[in-house]
């Protein structure tokens, strides 16, 4: 019996080498996919393939990442790990939302001071009574209308409200017969928008302004009057504004647009410059006995 026991403990000794090699060949490589119910099940025969949800482990969506810059420019940059990148869409958006609102508040501003400035200096009443002096002369060809734009003279009435408009808009229509000096424009109701833009952009508008003598006759689309070429200048400053948080504005939306492009590239650009594989290695340890022993390997690629 004591022979033959050391016959067994001898050829167990001489064949560890050998079973130890095999192991170390043989043996399968499990790989990690973060289910603990799948890992714990490594070595029983139930875990043969990988799952799918494994070999993408570590990878970036490039359409989480697009739909997130396009939400807020930078945030996909960052979710892809561009840090740089995601810095500079992010200011670049902050940086553009400022001038828009800054351009937009300066714009505001000054179209309330320009149209103060016409509430307080041209007058419509003025306008029509040159007209009537004078719109009969300035069109020789047809019927002037009636008489009687201006319905009040009660100075507590601000202009725009002692006018017949219809009246008014005839009498221009009527001058405007003659070209091609008659008028082009026909002045829309206060406080219209194009009511405040035409009374400083064409002069037929001109004789409305204080330093206008409204006696006379001709000569009104010579030269702007003082008053109307500074209301002029006032309400370009007002449109540069404007045409500069219009332009932020435009930016805004194409920093969205190539922030999201950008994200899209740099989540594949993560995926294929960096790849991370977890699995259990087995690994024999003294007496033959095997031991999985987990292992990360990650590969950079440039």
């Amino acid at each position: 019996m004591k022979r033959a026991t050391f016959v067994i403990l001898l050829g167990s000794f001489l064949a560890q080498p050998v079973v130890s090699q095999w192991v170390a060949e043989k043996a399968p490589k499990y790989e990690l996919t973060g289910n603990l119910r799948w890992d714990l099940s490594l070595g029983s025969g139930i875990q043969d393939t990988l799952p799918q949800s494994a070999a993408d482990e570590g990878k970036k969506s490039a359409l989480t990442a697009a739909l997130l810059s396009a939400a807020v420019p930078g945030a996909g940059e960052f979710y892809a790990e561009s840090y740089w990148r995601a810095g500079l869409f992010f200011a670049a958006e902050a940086t553009l939302w400022i001038v828009y609102a800054t351009q937009t508040s300066k714009a505001d501003r000054q179209t309330e001071e320009f149209q103060k400035f016409a509430d307080t200096h041209w007058s419509v009443v003025k306008y029509a009574e040159w007209m009537e002096r004078h719109g009969a002369s300035l069109n020789t060809t047809g019927t002037p209308p009636p008489s009687g734009i201006v319905t009040s003279s009660d100075p507590n009435n601000a202009p725009w409200e002692r006018v017949n408009w219809n009246l008014l808009n005839e009498w221009e229509q009527f001058i405007g017969g003659r070209a091609p000096t008659g008028f082009s424009h026909r002045l829309p109701r206060r406080p219209d928008q194009q009511y405040y833009e035409l009374i400083g952009k064409y002069l037929q508008y001109n004789v409305g302004w204080p330093e206008w003598d409204p006696a006379v006759s001709s000569g009104y689309l010579d030269s702007p009057t003082p008053r109307f070429a500074d209301y002029r200048d006032m309400r370009g400053r007002a449109n540069d504004f404007y045409s500069i948080a219009s332009t932020a504005g435009f930016l805004v939306v194409a920093n969205h647009l190539l922030s999201a492009l950008d994200a899209a590239w740099s989540a594949s650009q993560y995926n294929a410059g960096v790849k991370v594989r977890a699995h259990l290695q087995p690994t024999v340890r003294e007496y033959g006995f095997v031991e999985f022993v987990p292992t990360a390997t990650v590969t950079m690629e440039f």
